[in-house]
């Protein structure tokens, strides 16, 4: 069945710092793509810095943004096997054993062609590829199964070894924005012996220890001992230089979790290595999350994260609003209704 809606509003990049919101026209569906009504949506700091021009040349201006949501199934190409109308979906950046369709093309009412990804969110409806959804298992607190779109599954795999391990460890997570609040939630989980969070705002400190994070700091320099693993979740080129101060020699783990800006450079003293520190990403390898996803959404299917998203809900024409108070700390994830 083709679904008859024809014209929905999505938040367009027009250039460097400047959206809009435009009423885009439903393009026919290609093979593996799936039609999804949004229904929350939300911003990481990838997005702000490629709002804010940070990440390079933007070769697709102008374009759709996100790349997490909660959304239903309104209409799926006849190709598509693994979902179907009415499913309840998560949309992610992270891809699944689905086809990938690629990105998607459409025109607003006045003919302006504008680019999209193969998963884009800040829109009512979007055209999204196979491979970037995840069929939910139940519409249990949906809203918290909105950071299985990014934060919270990028913690699962970054810690998900630590799930086979018999070793309690400590660990030292430096910036709570999202992920690192996700990274709380996941290092709680494992039960690791000290669980401490870094950062300046308060409010997302008292966030962090609410959600398992043992004691808080506003600055790196308040550490006084050195940890089994150090998760860099800033962004800082400078927090990243210090990390290696606090990291324990003889398998200590620093994992760069956070975006950097582009052109960003970083000076490695070698004895760091022979002395057995490690620096690694979230991310070793390329392989379908769909197994991880299932078990990742089962372990925080009875948890509710409210205090990710705080007392402010916007909606698609608030989204500058929601960028600023983003930027501003004053919300970890704004959360937006579509």
């Amino acid at each position: 069945m083709v679904y008859k809606k024809k014209v929905f509003k999505a938040a367009v990049l027009i250039k460097k710092n400047t959206i809009k919101i435009l009423d885009l026209v439903k393009p026919n569906l290609k093979p593996f793509q799936v039609f999804v009504k949004i229904k929350y949506s939300s911003i990481c700091h990838t997005q702000l810095q490629e709002i804010q021009g940070d990440r390079g040349i933007d070769k697709f201006l102008p374009h759709c943004l996100g790349h997490e949501a909660i959304g239903e199934v309104k209409e799926t190409h006849k190709s598509v096997k693994k979902i179907k109308v009415g499913d309840k979906v998560c949309l992610s950046w992270i891809k699944n054993d689905g086809n990938d369709a690629g990105g998607s093309t459409y025109s607003d009412i006045n003919g302006l062609k504008i680019n999209a990804g193969p998963v884009h969110t800040l829109n009512e409806y979007a055209v999204i590829s196979e491979n970037r959804i995840y069929k939910l298992k139940n519409n249990k607190n949906l809203k918290s199964k909105l950071l299985l779109g990014c934060a919270m599954s990028t913690a699962y795999n970054t810690l998900h070894d630590e799930f086979n391990s018999n070793f309690t460890k400590t660990i030292v997570i430096i910036g709570c924005g999202g992920l690192g609040l996700s990274c709380v939630v996941m290092a709680k989980l494992k039960k690791f012996t000290k669980i401490i969070a870094i950062d300046k705002f308060k409010k997302k400190q008292e966030i962090a220890r609410e959600l398992g994070a043992t004691d808080t700091f506003s600055s790196i320099e308040k550490l006084k001992q050195k940890f089994d693993i150090v998760l860099e979740c800033t962004g800082d080129i400078e927090v990243l230089k210090s990390s290696f101060k606090f990291t324990k020699e003889f398998g200590g783990k620093i994992v760069l979790i956070g975006n950097y800006p582009k052109g960003q450079k970083l000076n490695l003293d070698p004895w760091n290595v022979i002395k057995g520190i490690t620096l690694k990403g979230a991310w070793l390898d390329n392989n379908p999350f769909n197994k991880k996803f299932i078990e990742l959404e089962k372990l925080i299917e009875n948890k509710k994260f409210n205090s990710f998203f705080g007392q402010n809900i916007y909606n698609l024409k608030n989204i500058n609003t929601a960028l600023n108070d983003f930027r501003q700390g004053r919300t970890v994830r704004p959360l937006i209704i579509t």
